[in-house]
């Protein structure tokens, strides 16, 4: 068996498969030869691995699958023979992402943004609006609230009842646009409110079923009482639960998201079964419609992150509105209709968020001096 020649593009293209994972039994005999006659092979090889090594870049493969087959993917990046992954040329994962027409939200190293970060906007507390009508704002700090037997304490953005207060008065949780809050209920039912949020909840439960009116998105896990089934109203439906977990939204459309347990979706005269691992939506055009989820994407906004796919700039900047409490103005409708994959994190400034999808070219950005986005 004679000394192989040495190809550069060959080795990275083999090494792409590889790295996706479809490589072939012959091809991969023929990369382990190479990388063991050319030394240079393995700088290649090390080079891309290195390109692909970062959170951010494991993200966007964790994506791929989603938003095209990852077969394709590479089939795209070998038909472009001058978009290379060289060590010499040290063209970035950025690069090759918007080569692919696939937009992704990070900036490869060494390119810092050329804006400074958006200062720091004034937002409403979240506030508790107690049954007799007065409101309560609920700082960072303890805080200590009695009604009618019962305690309501609140610290480090959770708020708790405790004790076993008579009759059944309504309270409401208000939590605005760039706040998010924990909720325990009397029964032991948590609730993890998202931004721009509400949820009405008594202060007991004294009656034969446990009852709560919620409007944006929340996470409940609910406590177990097969005596007094748990009852969630929506906008336009009634979601039935005994012990479970789920999750809530009415941005838009009802929808409930099951992750263990069982619940039904009720709108007028019609049910449906949800079982874990299916969202259930409404709406007046369509009805109830079910479909399997990925639970670490539609979950992923409790840790502060919000994954999207081919998702406009007028949806993502709807998100944005919520998260971090800013209006958006669009200088340019077109602009509004582009559309992107990737993901916002909560924890870094809206300017990262925002420099990144400028980055691709596609999009542009100011604020003026009342603190509004502008979209152009």
């Amino acid at each position: 068996m004679g000394i192989m020649t040495f190809d550069e593009t060959h080795i990275e293209q083999l090494v792409l498969d590889e790295l996706a994972g479809i490589i072939s039994p012959e091809d991969s005999t023929t990369l382990k030869r190479l990388l063991e006659e050319y030394p240079d092979a393995i700088a290649i090889r090390n080079a891309i691995r290195q390109q692909f090594s970062g959170p951010e870049e494991q993200a966007f493969l964790a994506l791929l699958p989603e938003a095209l087959p990852i077969e394709k993917v590479w089939a795209r990046i070998r038909k472009r023979k001058w978009i290379r992954i060289s060590i010499r040329s040290g063209i970035t994962f950025a690069a090759l992402a918007l080569a692919l027409g696939i937009y992704i939200f990070f900036k490869p190293a060494g390119i810092k943004s050329p804006k400074a970060d958006v200062h720091s906007l004034t937002l409403k507390t979240v506030a508790l609006q107690l049954p007799g009508g007065k409101i309560v704002s609920l700082g960072s700090g303890q805080q200590h609230v009695n009604v009618g037997g019962a305690s309501l304490n609140t610290k480090e953005k959770q708020l708790s009842i405790s004790g076993q207060a008579k009759g059944s008065n309504m309270a409401t949780l208000i939590v605005p646009p760039g706040k998010d809050y924990q909720l325990t209920l009397s029964d032991g039912t948590s609730v993890q409110l998202n931004a721009d949020s509400k949820i009405q909840f008594p202060v007991a439960f004294n009656g034969h079923t446990r009852e709560v009116i919620i409007s944006g998105e929340a996470y409940l896990n609910v406590a177990k009482d097969e005596q007094r089934p748990f009852i969630v109203h929506l906008s336009n439906s009634i979601i039935q639960v005994l012990g479970t977990e789920f999750n809530v939204n009415t941005y838009s459309n009802d929808k409930v998201a099951l992750v263990k347990g069982a619940v039904k979706l009720s709108i007028d005269n019609t049910s449906v079964l949800v079982k874990p691992g299916y969202v259930a939506s409404y709406s007046a055009e369509k009805g109830i419609q079910t479909d399997p989820f990925n639970e670490e994407e539609l979950l992923a906004w409790r840790q502060g992150t919000y994954v999207f796919h081919a998702a406009t700039v007028q949806e993502l900047c709807k998100v944005v509105t919520r998260w971090y409490g800013i209006n958006v103005k669009y200088d340019n409708t077109t602009t509004g209709q582009r559309r992107f994959t990737g993901y916002i994190d909560r924890r870094r400034p809206i300017s990262h968020f925002l420099d990144d999808l400028e980055f691709t070219g596609h999009f542009n950005y100011y604020f003026d001096s009342d603190s509004t986005l502008h979209i152009r």
